[in-house]
């Protein structure tokens, strides 16, 4: 009978942590080519960098089922995240709109900024609760 994977055994996280560091190089990608101007390329790696978050976030359930996580600081993490994820609409909006109307920029700076800021929190944060998780 073979022994079951541990949750910190990098079999069974080796998908997770792949998907969230192309994540993370996707939305450096996407920031980087925003904020320098080149369009075509933003235009592929920002819906890009919102597809690898959303296979990231289901890929954390699979994380959820493996370990035991602490609450107390799984609702600070969560808190971030779903900030976060629901911020993601404001900046798809407004870059939609952006497309038509150049005044959008500064709006777009700011959905993207506030984002950013949440992204990086719950990024944080779920490290901190992955290291502080046990094995089930």
């Amino acid at each position: 009978m073979r022994e079951p994977r541990r949750a910190h055994d990098p079999g069974p996280m080796l998908p997770f942590w792949c998907s969230f560091v192309t994540t993370l190089a996707l939305l450096a990608g996407a920031l980087w080519t925003g904020w320098r101007a080149r369009r075509r390329a933003h235009l592929w790696l920002a819906p890009l960098a919102i597809v690898a978050l959303a296979v990231t976030v289901v890929l954390t359930e699979r994380l959820l089922r493996a370990a035991e996580f602490p609450q107390q600081a799984m609702r600070i993490h969560l808190a971030f995240a779903k900030t976060a994820a629901v911020l993601v609409v404001p900046v798809i909006l407004s870059g939609l709109w952006l497309l038509r109307r150049p005044r959008a920029r500064r709006l777009h700076l700011v959905c993207v900024g506030l984002f950013l800021a949440l992204a990086v929190a719950a990024t944080g944060t779920g490290i901190w609760v992955f290291s502080l998780s046990t094995p089930r």
